[in-house]
């Protein structure tokens, strides 16, 4: 799936391009002058909570402050509120120069982010929101077909996703469409998970105490193959297919000849959604102040795709878990109106994250700001 770019605003188009106007202009496209627009269950409310270049990926820190990786603009950004007030007061520049930075986590204090071709840590200065002093950990396969480089923390395990070098392909590097596992150092990498073409989205299922992740499939298989898929990485990691099987273990006969049974050794995807919606981000949901109905849920942004007759996806929808932490039913719409009936967009979500005030964070790197979801009748 392709993440596009950022469109033109063609009412900020007009024959005689002041700068005051193309200030104003810019001003409204990311500041949310869209938001009446976009359509929730009743008592959920969306603001804008900051504005952000090409915002992706999210993290909070120790003490509370919200960090975006900036990829189009090489940057990390900090977003501080520390009166509460629902909206960032300020845009710190945390790291400038990076090489498309995508994946943020905190571990033991450290700030690690994760670039197109490295992952770096830096020690982190809550008071002054700073980094310094950093440590280069590991290479990581770099340009070339997807370029985002999500990382995960969990049981004093580094996971870094890298998504394939093409559409549909047999790789030759085994890092590539694959979840790597490492030591918080760097060292000990091994592959955990494979045949996943591109996996974006990283999360900690909290039932399941294992990782989860969205998965992009291939194009040119048509408008509704095929599906975009949610997977459990299990205790041991495994082969999730691609390019040989996608869906529920399908074989893709551009790879696979009629009596190849590969298929049925593939870990099977948990939750299969709309193909071309290009899930990204997601997070499972286990707060207190959204309606119990809207816990226990997973949530994930849909980019949206290009690939598909009538586009779809640019929307935020959810997944019912049980108590046991697995699916009930299929992908529902949380939120949308980012993208109207002929196909154009005015927003493009990319993660989802929730804070400790209980409030739902949205990145969309199309409009160029940060949504804050909340719940009151």
């Amino acid at each position: 799936m392709a993440d596009g770019g950022h469109p033109v605003n063609m009412r900020c188009i007009i024959p005689v391009l002041l700068p005051l106007v193309l200030a104003a202009c810019t001003q409204a496209e990311k500041g949310g002058s869209d938001l009446n627009r976009l359509k929730m269950p009743d008592g959920f409310h969306i603001a804008v909570f900051a504005e952000a270049d090409s915002p992706r990926m999210m993290v909070f820190s120790p003490g509370g402050a919200l960090l975006v990786s900036e990829s189009d603009d090489g940057k990390v950004v900090a977003l501080p509120d520390p009166k509460h007030t629902g909206k960032a007061e300020r845009s710190v520049v945390v790291l400038s120069d990076l090489n498309e930075p995508h994946g943020l986590g905190f571990y033991r204090g450290r700030l690690y982010v994760a670039e197109n071709d490295k992952v770096r840590s830096y020690d982190w200065d809550e008071a002054n929101l700073r980094t310094s002093n950093p440590k280069l950990l590991t290479d990581l396969p770099g340009r070339g077909g997807h370029s985002s480089r999500t990382l995960l923390f969990h049981k004093d395990k580094m996971y870094v996703s890298a998504g394939s070098s093409c559409n549909v392909c047999i790789e030759k590097d085994p890092r590539r469409a694959a979840v790597m596992e490492f030591n918080p150092d760097g060292s000990g990498m091994r592959i955990f998970a494979k045949g996943l073409r591109n996996a974006v989205g990283m999360a900690v299922n909290p039932k399941t105490d294992t990782v989860w992740v969205t998965v992009n499939g291939r194009d040119h298989l048509g408008d509704d193959l095929p599906p975009e898929v949610i997977n459990d990485l299990g205790q041991n990691g495994g082969d999730f297919g691609w390019p040989y099987c996608y869906g529920d273990r399908i074989p893709d006969r551009d790879f696979t000849k009629p009596g190849d049974d590969r298929c049925k050794s593939m870990v099977p995807p948990k939750v299969q959604m709309q193909a071309h919606s290009a899930p990204l981000g997601l997070t499972f949901y286990e707060g207190t102040a959204f309606p119990p109905e809207y816990r226990n849920n997973i949530f994930v942004a849909f980019h949206g795709s290009w690939n598909r007759s009538v586009p779809t996806g640019a929307k935020v929808v959810r997944v019912k878990l049980d108590d046991k932490g697995q699916p009930v039913r299929g992908a529902e719409d949380f939120i949308t109106g980012w993208q109207d009936a002929s196909g154009r967009r005015s927003g493009r979500p990319v993660a989802v994250v929730f804070g400790a005030d209980g409030a739902m964070y949205v990145s969309d790197d199309q409009a160029g700001v940060i949504y804050r979801v909340t719940y009151a009748r």
